[in-house]
């Protein structure tokens, strides 16, 4: 048994190992970190917030590229599209709570720009909301215990 468990191929591909980059994005008076792990060298990530979207700048000497890409859902979130190169492409996607982590695979070499689309940008209130939501109730309560009929 255990020489058969040690004959078997492993699943990841050692000849490229994965590196971590974690980037930091600036949106609006907030700052957000990306992860980024590829066994490819990633060269950088912009934002464009006008068009809910994260861009990726990577090179590769190889084929068989791979990269998961973590996205903080506050930044970037909804229902995310990813094109590569202008081709939409369908990865693994992956909703959490906090974030969104995708992941890729393709063969290209040369410089590769991968694009994340989402439908949601930032929290449109953040926690001014609750704040807010809280004063108004306290407002209509103290309303009706002044107001005498």
């Amino acid at each position: 048994m255990i020489l058969v468990l040690l004959s078997v191929p492993a699943f990841a591909d050692l000849s490229y190992p994965g590196i971590k980059w974690d980037w930091k994005i600036k949106a609006a008076n907030y700052t957000y970190i990306v992860t980024t792990v590829s066994n490819y060298d990633m060269k950088n990530v912009t934002l464009n917030s006008d068009n809910k979207e994260l861009i990726f700048t990577g090179n590769s000497t190889h084929a068989n590229n791979i990269a998961e890409i973590g996205i903080p859902s506050n930044l970037i979130g909804g229902s995310l599209t990813v094109t590569q190169d202008g081709r939409q492409i369908s990865p693994i996607i992956i909703n959490g709570t906090d974030s969104s982590t995708i992941m890729l695979k393709f063969n290209q070499t040369g410089t590769t720009t991968t694009n994340v689309l989402g439908t949601t940008y930032l929290p449109e209130f953040g926690g001014i909301s609750t704040l807010v939501m809280v004063i108004s109730i306290g407002m209509v309560i103290f309303t009706l215990k002044t107001r005498k009929f």
